[in-house]
């Protein structure tokens, strides 16, 4: 039976929809989900809704969390009847409907920006011909679309990205001249940027000195997250390879290759990285890649051994409008960033003077701010202090600061969702948040793709129909 938090007088009722695998082993969705059923519990009730498979129950009572799991539609709708406000990236659009028709408000999580990380994918849904691509794509732009209509509220994580989904919005009939209402884009959509925890991180053993041959005295430069289509691990491998030649003390690990959603597993990128990393010599030695997904809350022994950490990815669309969530990790463990130019927080990094920007793909430029901050120790000391200057900025409790606010505010009164003006006639799809869930992660094989068959099998099984799912 599925439970929600205790009413509290005077305060909404909030579930929110995990869209990943919640448990000891999750990647950022699944960590997002968490941290902001945490944040926003002092001022309201909160139950965090699990769905997808994998997930495990966890104890966030102390934080004032009801933690329920559901495995139905009907388990969802019931979640969705006892909240007055549903917080989610995906979820079964029937179940979505009902809400809108019960004026329970829904708030969409648009932190990535998932159709521009789709659209130059290898694979969409497990399809590589471009024309099949093409199809798959737009139906998972058809659910943004019905996003737009449903949607009493939106956040995203930059002004980049605030821009592109505002346009999204405007142009699926999400807002019309009747609900605009004297509105500002400040109402409609908010920033509520990924953050890090409120306490520091506590090293209990060393998850990487002593271990992986990398030893006391090495200067050791963290990846610290997955290698998705759109990033570049080749670069900091050369460039590592060099620099090993020169100090053999400089060693690049690789944590949490293997997604902990089985779903997504281990993506082609990282094999390609692993090929690079043999071809040059430095597989296991220079270059170590540890498969295992870090569980999140070990994650401080791995970042606490490091003394940089880099992040470099391609030059593409995705690039421009990305919000690079493991940054967050690299300030919650002071660690300098060695980044790749082009994103939001490359130019944050370069302005707050929190690492070294490179050009995308430089081999030369990136060995070198490697070079630069791992041998100088003072260089890395006053990066370091800079990042204490930023850092409070970053908490989750300043970051879904405007989501709060928004939920327990002006929230309720806001002009009912376009979907109920039906504006463009048109089938909108039906998604189930479980699965769908997949998040960000699905594009790598792509990360959209993998999870689509299975949107479509538990949609049919909860509805009984056949008809093609579009997710």
């Amino acid at each position: 039976m599925v439970q929600t938090a205790l009413s509290r007088p005077g305060v909404p009722r909030l579930l929110v929809v995990a869209g990943d695998v919640v448990g000891k082993r999750m990647a950022g969705p699944g960590m997002r989900a968490v941290a902001v059923a945490k944040a926003l519990a002092p001022s309201m009730s909160v139950t965090l809704a699990l769905g997808v498979a994998g997930s495990e129950p966890i104890g966030l009572e102390a934080d004032g969390v009801v933690v329920t799991e559901y495995r139905s539609r009907d388990e969802l709708e019931l979640l969705v009847a006892g909240s007055d406000v549903v917080f989610c990236q995906f979820i079964d659009t029937n179940v979505a409907r009902i809400a809108v028709q019960r004026n329970v408000r829904l708030v969409f999580d648009l932190y990535n920006a998932l159709p521009v990380e789709t659209v130059g994918a290898e694979v969409i849904s497990g399809v590589r011909d471009p024309a099949g691509k093409d199809r798959e794509f737009s139906e998972l732009l058809r659910y943004f679309r019905f996003c737009a209509q449903a949607g009493s509220y939106f956040v995203a994580s930059n002004e980049r990205q605030r821009d592109y989904w505002l346009g999204y919005i405007m142009a699926s009939g999400g807002i019309l001249p009747s609900t605009l209402d004297h509105r500002s884009a400040d109402d409609l959509i908010g920033l509520a940027p990924f953050g890090m925890e409120e306490s520091d991180p506590v090293q209990n053993r060393h998850g990487l000195r002593g271990r992986h041959g990398i030893r006391e005295d090495d200067i050791v430069v963290l990846w610290a997250g997955g290698i998705w289509d759109w990033f570049d691990a080749e670069t900091p491998i050369r460039a590592i390879a060099a620099l090993a030649q020169e100090d053999p003390r400089y060693k690049l690990v690789f944590y949490g290759t293997v997604h902990p959603n089985s779903t997504i597993g281990r993506p082609p990128a990282v094999e390609r990285a692993r090929t690079v990393a043999k071809e040059l010599g430095v597989l296991g030695t220079a270059v170590v890649f540890l498969d295992e997904w870090v569980p999140a809350d070990e994650r401080a022994d791995f970042l606490l051994d490091a003394d940089l950490a880099v992040s470099a990815h391609k030059s593409s669309l995705e690039t421009h409008y990305s919000f690079r969530t493991r940054i967050l990790d690299h300030f919650w463990a002071r660690l300098p960033s060695i980044v790749s130019e082009g994103d939001w927080f490359a130019d944050y990094i370069a302005r707050e003077g929190l690492g070294s920007v490179t050009p995308i793909g430089d081999v030369d430029a990136t060995k070198a701010a490697i070079r630069r901050l791992g041998d100088d120790v003072e260089a890395r000391e006053a990066v370091r202090s800079r990042i204490d200057g930023i850092r409070e900025d970053w908490r989750w409790s300043a970051t879904t600061a405007q989501l709060r606010d928004r939920i327990v505010g002006p929230l309720r009164d806001a002009p009912e969702p376009t979907l109920l003006a039906n504006v463009d006639g048109e089938g909108l799809p039906s998604i189930a948040s479980a699965p769908a869930s997949g998040l960000r992660a699905a594009v790598s094989r792509t990360r959209v793709g993998r999870l689509a068959s299975k949107v479509r099998r538990r949609v049919r099984r909860w509805t009984g129909r056949t008809q093609r799912i579009r997710a």
